[in-house]
């Protein structure tokens, strides 16, 4: 892949440019964050807020044709950046390269480190903006535990802890898709055979475009608008780290691939009935696109008496979920022992009346 004219050389595995986040007001380029509640540019130093193209309200973000990748994917992300490396999960987090860190965000630990440099890392080319901000995302996790049932006493008072944004990546595929396939079906004992080509047309197939340590409950969040994605600006990463994919684009391709064809075998069933069943589908795919893009995620963790439980946000939406730790154990246990206590006296009572059990 061919860097762009006059960039720098690559540092940390991301493309260090002339260019850096500004302030319009005083030119500071220290300090400036990207504010979820305003979804504007703020500056510590004079005030200024900057105006940024709001999600909905710009055109729809270009999407790049798969077989032309290599020659029209960007590595440049606009300022200068860091990857820091994981030493206890792998995670692998882009940070501006003023920022001071000192622990990784998907698992805690300190043991973090310079990444070494890699001059084909693709830049996003598109973002979904936070719009929750730190202070929303408590709320949204206390309106969760307020609204769950059968909760131990204090559980729902519960507060926050190491609370981090950070974007995610994702890849999103469309493609148009034409089948061929073979199914049967029973008449009575005779299996009948028939033929057929379906067409279907797949539009933001999301991959998720990384395998290093990751929450669980990451997937229970990921309600995203991917209407609502904004062309890729680096102001949106002011003061957010990102993470840096590790699923390669040919890759996430191959993912796809082998989820199509599980959603085209149940359209077609749908269609032609549930007893029926397909033994043979081939499949050709055409005019296939994608994205990069980075999405808004907050991590964090609560603690109840000794234990600690993690926490996801969405960034985008607010939609949160965690575990929780119920009084339910506390009446089925018991409920149980009474249980097994009544079936043993029966068990006794009639071996006793049938005369199989001496007193």
């Amino acid at each position: 892949m061919e860097t762009m004219s006059g960039n720098k050389p690559f540092i940390g595995a991301v493309n260090v440019t002339s260019s850096e986040v500004r302030c319009s007001g005083c030119g500071g380029t220290i300090g400036i964050k990207y504010d979820p509640e305003s979804l504007n540019l703020t500056c510590p130093f004079c005030g200024k807020v900057s105006a940024l193209p709001q999600p909905g309200k710009v055109p729809v973000v270009q999407e790049f044709d798969f077989n032309a990748a290599l020659q029209r994917a960007s590595v440049n992300w606009g300022h200068v950046k860091k990857l820091i490396v994981c030493s206890n999960c792998g995670g692998q987090t882009i940070y501006d390269a003023e920022m001071l860190t000192g622990a990784c965000p998907f698992c805690g630990s300190t043991s973090v480190n310079p990444a070494a440099e890699n001059p084909q890392i693709m830049a996003p080319q598109s973002v979904i903006p936070f719009s929750i901000s730190k202070d929303k995302a408590q709320q949204c996790f206390s309106d969760l535990m307020h609204r769950k049932h059968c909760l131990r006493k204090g559980v729902a008072d519960s507060k926050l802890e190491n609370l981090i944004g950070i974007y995610i990546p994702f890849w999103t595929f469309d493609a148009l898709t034409v089948s061929s396939f073979s199914a049967f079906y029973y008449i009575g004992k005779l299996k009948n055979y028939f033929y057929g080509t379906w067409n279907k047309d797949f539009d933001d197939m999301i991959i998720f475009a990384s395998d290093k340590y990751r929450n669980p409950f990451t997937a229970r969040v990921q309600d995203y608008d991917f209407t609502k994605a904004v062309p890729y600006s680096p102001e949106y990463l002011a003061g957010i780290p990102a993470e840096r994919y590790t699923v390669g684009l040919n890759e996430a391709w191959e993912r796809a691939k082998s989820q199509m064809p599980r959603k085209i075998e149940r359209a077609i069933l749908r269609k032609y009935g549930i007893h029926n069943f397909i033994d043979n589908l081939a499949t050709n795919y055409y005019n296939v696109r994608f994205r990069y893009l980075l999405v808004p995620m907050y991590f964090a963790s609560y603690r109840f008496k000794k234990r600690r439980f993690p926490v996801v946000i969405n960034g985008q939406t607010g939609k949160t979920f965690c575990d929780a730790p119920t009084i339910i154990p506390f009446i089925v246990l018991p409920l149980v022992g009474i249980l097994l206590i009544l079936v043993f006296i029966i068990i006794i009572y009639l071996m006793i009346k049938t005369g199989n059990l001496v007193v």
